[in-house]
């Protein structure tokens, strides 16, 4: 009895060590705080044009890409043109019914998002961007781009090689030219017994394996509620 009370007794020290360990892992390297971020005031911002989700330019075997505006690095990938089609439509039906928000149908963008990822010079970028916003008479324009949209291979529960998805989105004052808020999505689904702390990302993808799409949606829709609450 004397035994089995020091075995338990032992147990039990074990079990509170790792959940210590566990809290301390999730709280530092594993805990990954919101992606959102913002940087200014947003409450003069009445008008904001939302613009088609861009592309990234890829080269043959480029493998990173920097984004020109705040300097941030992702792993990158061909992303096809429907990707970018079908995600500005999430993108825009999770706006569509906040007044401060219109879409800008991509046949009003033509040379003007290639003019932005073209040029090497952010104040150039920005400029355009300006000059696009007052175009429109909006007060804030919100841009973004997918630098990756990797397909799942294969089933809903069972895959060779997961979706993986990675954009970012800026909105950008046009008065000024400065970001007041960005948000920055960067995923691959991975099992659950890789990492727990992504019990979240299986949830919202109804616990099965995505398609790159639905990834997308489901960073999309996080990036409209970061932003929507800073108003």
């Amino acid at each position: 009895m004397v035994k089995m009370f020091y075995n338990m007794r032992i147990l039990t020290i074990i079990l509170i060590t790792m959940v210590g360990i566990l809290n301390f892992t999730a709280c530092s390297s594993l805990y990954s705080p919101t992606k959102g971020v913002s940087y200014g005031d947003l409450s003069d911002i009445r008008k904001i044009a939302v613009l088609p989700l861009d592309r990234a330019r890829i080269k043959p075997g480029q493998d990173k890409a920097t984004c020109a505006l705040v300097d941030t690095v992702y792993d990158v990938s061909e992303v096809p043109k429907e990707a970018s089609l079908a995600l500005s439509d999430v993108l825009w039906g999770l706006l569509k019914n906040k007044a401060r928000f219109f879409p800008v149908p991509e046949g009003q963008c033509i040379g003007f998002l290639n003019a932005i990822i073209e040029s090497d010079v952010k104040a150039s970028q920005i400029r355009l961007i300006q000059a696009f916003g007052k175009e429109l008479g909006a007060d804030a324009v919100l841009y973004g781009i997918i630098y990756r949209y990797r397909e799942r291979q294969g089933k809903d529960y069972s895959v060779e090689r997961p979706a993986s998805v990675a954009f970012a989105l800026y909105l950008i004052r046009v008065r000024d030219g400065k970001v007041l808020w960005q948000y920055n999505f960067d995923e691959t689904q991975r099992p659950l017994t890789s990492n727990l702390f992504k019990f979240k990302l299986f949830k919202e993808a109804g616990m099965k394996w995505v398609t790159a799409r639905k990834l997308g949606e489901i960073g999309l829709k996080r990036a409209v509620d970061d932003l929507l609450k800073r108003f």
